[in-house]
């Protein structure tokens, strides 16, 4: 995946092609699925012209993939493009058919990803390893199964936080000591990872104005779950007279365009 065009790539003619009726696929090469990669990039990609053009027959794909994004970075220090990712197929399929995917429930904000890194708490999703220890909104990762988060810039060293972090598999143990960053006090606790449920809509609530009340959704993931809770979300904030309305996509990846018509036209009408 890339963002912001960010989407699911799977090229059939590739190195695994689909046969029998009625798919007519042929074995491709991996230099096919690169120039694939490459045409998808320079024809959809946002900073299509901030890629550097590399000769495609020169790497693997999965290595090739990975630098096919802009090496820009915002004011902040941190990486223009944040949402340049692979993800397993069979994992895409069980997130999208059932909602869920390996994890604590803890969704990580990396606001710094390098030395000095800053990756913090953005929300939690309810009933989870991570509510079971009351991890909170907030609180900054500083120490994960023993490497400092903050300063390491080995690979292994990297690689050891960034597994704890994005658990593969339900049943890993991983440690964090989290940092309040209001009063500075941290602490350290064990999450064991499991198949959860995502919330996609979170937090539906209406905030008194002067002109009347003003709704406010947090809309995660354009996953096929959020579809009832966005229908009730939205005849909740009707049956209160609601007419603005704040739409909280700042951690939403993306996901199917039909949930995203779907948010359109419940805000703005068929």
């Amino acid at each position: 995946m890339s963002g912001p065009a960010a989407c699911r790539v799977s090229p059939r003619s590739g190195t695994n092609p689909e046969t029998g009726a009625p798919y007519t696929d042929i074995q491709g090469t991996e230099l096919d699925q690169n120039n694939w990669l490459r045409s998808w990039s320079n024809d959809l990609y946002l900073w299509y012209n901030e890629i550097v053009d590399r000769d495609p027959g020169l790497y693997t794909t999965p290595a090739y993939f990975d630098l096919l994004k802009t090496t820009q970075t915002v004011p902040s220090g941190s990486p223009k493009d944040r949402f340049h990712f692979t993800y397993l197929t069979s994992d895409w399929v069980t997130l999208i058919q059932s909602g869920t995917e390996a994890g604590y429930g803890a969704v990580w904000s990396v606001v710094a990803g390098q030395p000095p890194r800053r990756i913090v708490v953005a929300y939690t999703h309810p009933g989870t390893p991570a509510t079971a220890v009351n991890v909170q909104r907030g609180e900054e990762v500083t120490v994960i199964d023993g490497v400092n988060v903050v300063n390491v810039n080995t690979q292994a060293g990297i690689d050891t936080f960034v597994a704890g972090l994005f658990p593969e598999q339900p049943l890993e143990n991983h440690t964090f000591t989290l940092r309040n960053p209001q009063n500075g006090t941290q602490r350290t606790i064990t999450m064991r990872s499991e198949q959860v449920t995502i919330d996609p809509v979170q937090n539906v609530s209406t905030v008194s104005t002067a002109t009347g009340p003003v709704g406010y959704i947090q809309f995660n993931d354009h996953l096929p779950s959020a579809e009832q809770q966005l229908i009730d979300a939205f005849a909740s904030l009707a049956a209160q007279n609601v007419t603005d309305l704040v739409l909280d996509l700042r951690y939403n990846g993306g996901g199917l365009l039909a949930i995203a018509s779907e948010v359109a036209y419940m805000i703005a009408g068929s």
